[in-house]
């Protein structure tokens, strides 16, 4: 009894699908041999197939969604970044030449235009150098997720460290224009110094978000 019982085990173990051992890379090699033939209802079954496993789950379509997404805000901000550098030379420029804003409005104005063509400069290289190489293949869907990332992490840092130099140069400004002033200047300096601790504040929380979802996306490889 004993054998006829292990023998009926082991044929029901033979039949059992062995579905643990799908993986991620396995389901993306079987989509390449399939070829361009391959249509979109398979890939569809295939990645259904891959999702139902006991392994860590990873929705693609989802993830593709997200790094689009992403995508864009991250040109949005760059497209204001670079509005913004060019309102303060515009800005440095005119007050220049029409000679009625002071010395010291035009020192901090053309500082800050030329902080801001540096930061745009930087910022060009951290974000063109991504967005070339982006695609909505699902198959690097996570390899494209974890470029972004890695770009947004290097502008969030890039973000803080600008943030120096601005502080100095805004108070040495409120300091400037206070002395041709009666009235006390430590509310602007409150104010000014209280809002760059915000900003630094939350691209700092950003920032070690970023890192957090760039460790998470790594696991997935």
């Amino acid at each position: 009894m004993n054998e006829d019982k292990d023998k009926i085990n082991i044929a029901l173990e033979s039949e059992q699908p062995k579905s643990e051992d799908v993986s991620t890379e396995t389901v993306f090699v079987r989509k390449n041999e399939l070829g361009a033939e391959t249509s979109d209802d398979a890939w569809a079954e295939l990645t259904q197939d891959w999702q139902a496993q006991p392994t860590p789950k990873t929705n693609i379509s989802a993830l593709v969604k997200r790094t689009r997404k992403r995508t864009r805000q991250a040109k949005l901000v760059f497209v204001l970044d670079i509005t913004f550098a060019l309102a303060i030379l515009l800005f440095f420029f005119y007050g220049v030449y029409d000679g009625q804003w002071g010395e010291p409005t035009n020192i901090y104005a053309g500082l800050g235009g030329l902080a801001a063509c540096i930061f745009v400069y930087f910022e060009t290289k951290i974000r063109v150098a991504t967005w070339s190489h982006l695609c909505d293949s699902p198959e690097k869907a996570i390899d494209n997720a974890i470029a972004g990332s890695e770009s947004a992490i290097k502008y969030l840092l890039f973000s803080k460290i600008s943030l120096l130099p601005l502080l100095p140069l805004m108070n040495w400004y409120i300091y400037a224009m206070g002395k041709s002033s009666d009235k006390a200047a430590w509310m602007p300096y409150i104010m000014i110094n209280g809002f760059i601790l915000v900003v630094y504040l939350v691209v700092d929380l950003l920032h070690k978000k970023r890192k957090k979802e760039y460790k998470q996306l790594l696991l997935m490889k």
